[in-house]
């Protein structure tokens, strides 16, 4: 077991694992428009792109668990989407004794990110908020659950209990239980272009 100082701990951590982006989908997958509730999870997908900084109080590398923790006011962001939690758990398969050089392992790569202990993600005008997160790399898919899970956009208001998102195809859809949702009529007519699909009842 190992704790780092972050910084260059945590871009060394991200190297070694091979971690490009919290959403690539395969090459060959075809575009697809977003459907089901907007959501700032989506910015993800937006912005696969672009490069994860990551900054937190701690981190701790638990080599035999395979597991890397990030404690403390953490802050992941990628291009314009901000998550927000006080610990993020990244699970592996390989070895990260590339950390120490900085150097990257083919042999190493992310299985899972899941943020704790109460998560926002914000993005321009979208933010959700939950009791956890969860990153599937295999499947690319997020999952956020909560009591309940609240995803506002300007006066626009979704709460239920457990989102997943398809950060491949863009479907977001709520599961386990009833759902509420606060429309406001004309809300979402500023940028027709850019405005999600609208909730599904």
């Amino acid at each position: 077991m190992r704790r780092l100082s972050t910084g260059f701990a945590a871009a060394a951590l991200l190297a070694a694992l091979g971690l490009q982006a919290l959403a690539a989908p395969p090459a060959a997958a075809p575009a697809a428009a977003p459907s089901g509730p907007p959501n700032a999870l989506q910015g993800f997908a937006r912005n696969r792109d672009e490069p994860i900084r990551i900054n937190s109080n701690t981190l701790e590398v638990r080599d035999k668990e395979k597991i890397a923790v990030f404690a403390g006011n953490v802050v992941v962001t990628q291009g314009d989407t901000t998550l927000r939690s006080p610990q993020l758990f990244v699970y592996y398969d390989g070895d990260v004794a590339a950390v120490q050089t900085g150097a990257p392992s083919e042999s190493s790569k992310i299985r899972k990110l899941e943020a704790t202990g109460g998560v926002v993600v914000q993005t321009k005008d979208q933010t959700a908020t939950g009791d956890t997160g969860v990153f599937e790399m295999k499947t690319n898919t997020v999952t956020m659950t909560g009591k309940p899970v609240v995803l506002t956009q300007g006066p626009n208001v979704i709460r239920g209990q457990r989102l997943v998102v398809d950060l491949t195809s863009g479907v977001s859809k709520f599961e386990g239980g009833r759902v509420e949702s606060l429309i406001v009529p004309g809300s979402m007519k500023q940028d027709p272009a850019a405005a999600p699909a609208a909730p599904r009842r």
